[in-house]
């Protein structure tokens, strides 16, 4: 499904620089897949500390969007302010 809904990049992305990261002045949310085989589990960790991230863990491969879809709309509504 993903496959067939995905499209091209804008190539100009990979020239843009960014000035700040909003992670730095904004509140950030981050959903650490713990059976991740793309992005060593340790490493989100890392991130989600690095940024002072609201954090949940899942036990899940790369994609737990997919395989958690609940809990990933939960979370995404508590960042739009739903709670």
């Amino acid at each position: 499904m993903l496959h067939a809904v995905q499209q091209p990049f804008n190539k100009a992305l990979l020239a843009g620089k960014t000035t700040q990261a909003a992670w730095r002045s904004k509140p950030s949310w981050y959903a650490v897949s713990t059976e991740d085989r793309t992005i060593n589990p340790d490493l989100e960790r890392f991130m989600a500390k690095r940024m002072s991230a609201r954090t949940i863990e899942l036990k899940s491969s790369h994609l737990s969007m997919i395989s958690h879809p609940d809990e990933i709309t939960r979370m995404i509504v508590e960042a739009a302010g739903g709670r």
